[in-house]
């Protein structure tokens, strides 16, 4: 019996150092951050939402058109300052969004570059209607799976400074 415990607590000392080795690797950030996006000096404030499979932005003006023979989308994406900038991205899917008590929506999906604090990641995007959202932005899990660490306490831990 004392040898079991011995094991037992060797064992979850050993787990405790992989957990927080894992820990002490990724950021920790807050609910709501600054983010820049397309590796630009374009600034939004953003939610941190980790119940969120993917991340979505708030597009205006949206039009699609064909170049090289592919889909591509001209929109505008506004900040709170209303500071605006125009993108064009390849259309790299759709997406069908699920809502409560409303009907699906079809959204396309680019890849847009994000940087928070100071690392940098490319990755889909959604492009929503959020005016009616506080926050223009909403980053998922596919941004912060692997490193970040979110503590709903923080807000604004740091300012986007990639290279």
């Amino acid at each position: 019996m004392n040898m079991r415990i011995r094991v037992l607590s060797l064992l979850l000392i050993w787990l405790f150092q992989i957990s927080s080795s894992f820990a002490a690797d990724k950021q920790v950030i807050g609910w709501l951050e600054q983010v820049k996006i397309n590796n630009s000096e374009f600034q939004l404030k953003a939610k941190i939402d980790t119940g969120a499979t993917t991340s979505s932005l708030n597009a205006y003006t949206i039009k699609s058109f064909n170049k090289d023979k592919k889909k591509w989308i001209r929109f505008s994406v506004k900040n709170k300052a209303g500071k605006k900038v125009i993108l064009e991205k390849e259309i790299v899917r759709y997406v069908k969004i699920k809502r409560k008590l409303a009907l699906a929506m079809k959204r396309p999906v680019i890849n847009l570059g994000v940087c928070i604090g100071k690392a940098y990641r490319e990755l889909e995007v959604n492009l929503a209607d959020r005016k009616n959202f506080e926050y223009q932005m909403l980053i998922g899990r596919n941004y912060l799976q692997g490193y970040f660490l979110v503590d709903s306490e923080l807000e604004y831990t740091s300012r986007p400074s990639c290279k």
